[in-house]
């Protein structure tokens, strides 16, 4: 009985196989070095488009770039200044800085109180206006205002005032 091994195929047939041993190397070869371009193209783009980049292709904010008088369309004032305060009249009413019996009572607020950078995921640089309420629920309040375009920056908007067409200008002659 003749094993596996000792079967001879006929010529064409081990051409065959030899052929198909040569493809397939080249292929595997082929594989390798297309592999090895193909990383490094997604590594060259990965590091363009991170680096150098904010945001939303958005440059940083700085205390320069908010500092200054902002109004709205709508009469609302506020003033920035770099040292973090912040002083604001006739600006909308956030109905959580409110007491629920009183949100359509008040709907414009005023008041002085501190800012901080924070931007809110998802949206435009920022900063957080924290202030207190002066009622006893809730005490204390913060805002989101958010500044559109790019440097120099001219206009913003209070979160709570998106979607509703109240934007604020900066006052360039209080400025």
């Amino acid at each position: 009985m003749l094993g596996i091994a000792a079967i001879r195929l006929p010529a064409p047939f081990r051409r065959i196989g030899a052929r198909h041993t040569e493809t397939t190397r080249a292929i595997v070869k082929r594989f390798r070095r297309d592999s090895k371009v193909l990383a490094f193209l997604l590594a060259a783009s990965f590091t363009v488009t991170a680096c150098g980049s904010e945001r939303h292709g958005v440059e940083k904010l700085e205390a320069p770039d908010i500092a200054g008088t902002w109004e709205s369309n709508k009469g609302g004032r506020i003033v920035f200044t770099e040292d973090g305060s912040v002083s604001f009249s006739n600006i909308t009413q956030d109905p959580y800085c409110v007491p629920e019996n009183l949100r359509n009572a008040i709907p414009r607020a005023s008041g002085d109180g501190k800012w901080k950078f924070e931007t809110i995921p998802d949206e435009r640089p920022g900063v957080r206006i924290e202030f207190a309420t002066g009622e006893a629920r809730p005490a204390h309040c913060a805002l989101n205002a958010m500044w559109v375009g790019t440097r120099p920056y001219g206009h913003m908007y209070l979160r709570q005032d998106d979607g509703k067409g109240e934007r604020y200008k900066r006052d360039s002659a209080a400025h």
